[in-house]
């Protein structure tokens, strides 16, 4: 069999290919621009090896699948295959917002960016709206919205709701506040405030949720911000940012929100 490539090799390779400067590669991916889209994509990975080790191989399969370029086809972030049956459950990976963690007198919660990264046009909602099942003007006023019908789970982690843009460099920087680290320490369990340890701790604590738990529906008690909205309560479209709320001195979110490890119950719905 032949030696699998090193890391090094295909970033050394990369670089060659897309005439990217080695030496100022890291310089490239601190860009504030960049980083962002770096981070979200690289989360899909993240996803990808947690479902791996969580799901039993003999029963799942869990893939990571090539971008697809076309506009309005939706690209699956994470492929998760039950075997027999055979079933698919498409996973849309999510950070969430930047700075978005809060207390709040009954608890914390925090907000998971959940949009379009891009608008849609007029000729793609005339396009699209018919075979999503909505009228045109729904899809006008909901343009960087999903629909439930777009993937099955979002998955997100809650550490980029602890990082804030340095206003001298521009850089993301982990900054939770001491209410933060109190939170952190709470779902965590105690560790070095502000430190590495909490940090990466707080990465991996991934929640999962059904996209159809997450609309806004009257069963889901959610309301549109959508000022053009119709249907302020069951309008069907997720919102840009669904809250993941943590009462006082819980460790587990409510619903609709469970911890990774606990994904095969939410889609079997055991």
């Amino acid at each position: 069999m032949p030696e699998e490539e090193s890391w090094q090799d295909k970033v050394k390779k990369y670089c060659e290919k897309y005439n990217v400067p080695i030496l100022y590669l890291s310089d490239t991916l601190y860009e504030p621009k960049v980083v962002p889209m770096i981070r979200g994509k690289s989360f899909e990975f993240s996803v990808m090896v947690a479902l791996q080790e969580i799901l039993p191989t003999s029963v799942w399969e869990v893939i990571k699948t090539p971008s697809n370029a076309q506009m309005g086809v939706h690209d699956v972030d994470v492929l998760i295959k039950h075997r027999s049956p055979e079933r698919e459950f498409r996973v849309e990976c999510k950070l969430a917002s930047k700075g978005s963690f809060r207390s709040t007198n009954g608890g914390f919660e925090l907000e998971v960016k959940c949009m379009r990264s891009r608008t849609l046009g007029q000729s793609m909602v005339e396009t699209l709206a018919p075979q999503l099942g909505v009228t045109k003007r729904q899809l006008t006023t909901h343009n960087d919205q999903y629909l439930p019908a777009d993937f099955d789970i979002v998955a997100t982690s809650i550490g980029n709701a602890f990082y804030e843009t340095d206003s001298a460099t521009g850089l993301f920087e982990w900054k939770p506040s001491a209410t933060a680290v109190e939170f952190l320490n709470i779902i965590c369990g105690e560790h070095t405030e502000n430190g590495d340890d909490l940090k990466d701790l707080a990465f991996n604590k991934i929640y999962v949720a059904k996209s159809q738990d997450l609309a806004i529906t009257a069963s889901n008690n959610i309301t549109c911000t959508r000022r053009r909205c119709t249907s302020k309560i069951n309008c069907g479209f997720i919102p840009n940012y669904p809250k993941i709320i943590f009462r006082s001195g819980e460790t587990a979110p409510e619903h609709p929100w469970v911890e990774i490890g606990n994904i095969q119950e939410l889609i079997l719905g055991s």
